[in-house]
């Protein structure tokens, strides 16, 4: 009689844990105590709205309580799992930073106690925190130590170049031709720090100290010159 092979069983690999999963504080259990549901309806809530104060009113507990479940030596989980729901909920807040910055917010006009219309305000500074910190590259902090050096012209005619290397692509593949070669690199500014701004500065300072000094000497020569020249002409006079 054969038998089938032997097989180990498989492990399986162990699922990633959600944050906001967390072993519960073992209290005593009190009406209007922290009872392990209340526990977890409380993260969760937090979790939605980002505010402690709303999260409590949720569940129906203190921020008293709150927060002194929060200092319990035995309650490091429920401490991980409260930053863990802010953590998550700190999306909520970007997203609406980010809808404030892009459609601004509605303020009513009134007209003898009545509203006859509204007004968008826009937040200028929030605008260029969010630039600066989700796009740093171009609107980061680091650009106020740098200066961009570019000809003044040079984005009109790069883009003017650009526009015509598209026209030409397209003509050529509804041709069926093989595309022509770039007319163009798009070639972004160059960005010089302070420290190269004063290696420049220093260069150009010695330049122009050579040349003034050139330009004395040269001078110098030139009377020296004219005065050997007088003096010959005083002698042969």
């Amino acid at each position: 009689m054969s038998h089938a092979p032997h097989r180990s069983p498989r492990r399986r690999k162990a699922a990633a844990r959600n944050p906001l999963d967390f072993d519960t504080v073992e209290l005593r259990h009190r009406h209007d105590g922290w009872k392990p549901q209340r526990q977890v309806d409380f993260i969760r809530a937090l979790a939605e709205c980002g505010c402690v104060d709303s999260a409590c009113k949720r569940v129906g507990i203190s921020t008293s309580a709150a927060y002194a479940l929060r200092a319990r030596t035995d309650a490091q989980s429920f401490r991980f799992a409260w930053d863990a729901a802010l953590d998550q909920a700190i999306q909520r807040l970007s997203d609406a930073a980010f809808s404030r910055a892009i459609h601004g917010v509605a303020t009513p006009i009134f007209y003898k106690g009545e509203q006859i219309g509204e007004r968008r305000r826009y937040d200028g500074k929030l605008t260029m925190f969010l630039l600066g910190y989700r796009d740093p590259v171009r609107y980061g902090a680091w650009m106020d130590t740098v200066r961009a050096e570019r000809s003044p012209d040079a984005a009109t005619l790069c883009l003017n170049r650009m526009i015509d290397q598209v026209e030409a692509d397209a003509y050529a593949r509804e041709a069926g031709d093989p595309l022509p070669k770039p007319f163009v690199r798009y070639q972004p500014p160059r960005f010089v720090s302070e420290a190269e701004q004063d290696a420049i500065e220093e260069r150009a300072a010695a330049a122009r100290e050579e040349a003034a000094h050139g330009a004395e000497l040269r001078a110098s020569d030139e009377a020296w010159e004219r005065d050997l020249a007088a003096m010959g002409d005083a002698g042969s006079a």
